[in-house]
């Protein structure tokens, strides 16, 4: 289990490195007043590899333990990340037809029926509330995000 942590950890750790490195393309500062398109990347990259070698220190510090008995996953939990993957693929072909609000609360709808628990009406009320609630503070925070063809949000 440690040599799987220590593989997953040092995964995210070189992904932390890479955000950083293509933030820096990216301008710091902004043109007017603020943050530039660069520090939010930047800092989260530093996140990222800090959190990262947080988790191999403590990884390394506690004593070794087997894998679990049915760590492989079942059908089920196999059926879950296709579901993911998938959704994840379609939002990303979606994104500029249907435009971020649209394409966020068909994922978010199809996400939380298909891997929640909760009944239709609090569904779409989450998946609502996600989706045009996160296009609005990306908007207060001055991101272009895609309108799609019908050009809402």
């Amino acid at each position: 289990m440690r040599r799987l942590n220590a593989i997953v950890w040092g995964a995210m750790l070189a992904f932390g490195a890479f955000v950083i490195l293509q933030s820096l393309k990216h301008n710091y500062y902004g043109s007017d007043f603020g943050p530039g398109p660069g520090f939010f990347s930047f800092w989260l990259g530093v996140l990222l590899m800090a959190l990262s070698l947080a988790q191999m220190v403590m990884t390394y510090r506690r004593p070794a333990e087997p894998l679990p008995a049915g760590f492989i996953p079942g059908r089920e939990g196999v059926t879950r990340m296709v579901c993911i993957i998938g959704a994840l693929a379609a939002a990303l072909l979606m994104m500029t037809t249907l435009g971020y609000s649209l394409t966020m609360l068909g994922f978010c709808i199809f996400l939380l029926h298909r891997l929640g628990r909760q009944p239709w009406w609090l569904t779409l009320v989450l998946a609502a509330v996600a989706s045009f609630g996160t296009a609005y503070l990306f908007g207060l925070l001055q991101v272009m995000l895609p309108k799609g063809v019908l050009g809402l949000m």
